[in-house]
């Protein structure tokens, strides 16, 4: 959480300052996962051992996978799911920068409807200036995104530390 907050006070513009922060969120989500799965009685067996190593790549490339193996997995579920939503609402914003050029993407534009909804939701919840498909973060926006991943990351810390006393 601190590297998260220091994101806020570093002289970086705010779109760059969003990319670090999401990327120290995603670092400790792998992080996270990583440990559930060393410390798992599944690598206990040659066949568990063999399975999670070919498949441990796999959780990373999506926050969709990401959610599910915590899920199904090991039991994790974050919680409120408005903690999930507005995580995912701060990679669209970060897409847009790292995929987009500032833009919104064509992946993001290609459903009209889910397209007005992020655009909504990047202005009413994130506080971003959205034009056309081009967005713009500021140190406001920024502060609201670093919240909301703090937040997450608080969220996730907690439902790890619920799974682990359910199985004890």
């Amino acid at each position: 959480m601190r590297r998260l907050a220091r994101v806020l006070v570093e002289s970086v513009p705010p779109a760059s300052a969003l990319t670090l922060a999401v990327a120290t969120t995603e670092a400790h989500v792998d992080t996270t996962i990583q440990q559930l799965f060393d410390l798992s009685s599944a690598r206990k067996s040659r066949l568990g051992d063999f399975l999670i190593g070919r498949s441990i790549s796999a959780f990373k490339q999506t926050w969709s996978s990401r959610h599910q193996v915590l899920r199904d997995g090991f039991d994790v579920a974050i919680e409120p799911q408005t903690v999930v939503q507005n995580l995912l609402l701060v990679v669209d914003a970060r897409n847009a920068f790292a995929h987009g050029d500032g833009a919104l993407t064509d992946i993001q534009t290609a459903s009209w409807s889910r397209a007005n909804e992020l655009r909504r939701d990047l202005r009413r919840k994130l506080h971003v200036t959205v034009a056309g498909r081009s967005i713009i973060v500021t140190s406001e926006s920024l502060a609201i995104a670093v919240r909301m991943l703090i937040v997450y990351v608080i969220a996730l810390d907690a439902a790890v530390a619920a799974a682990g006393r359910d199985t004890d």
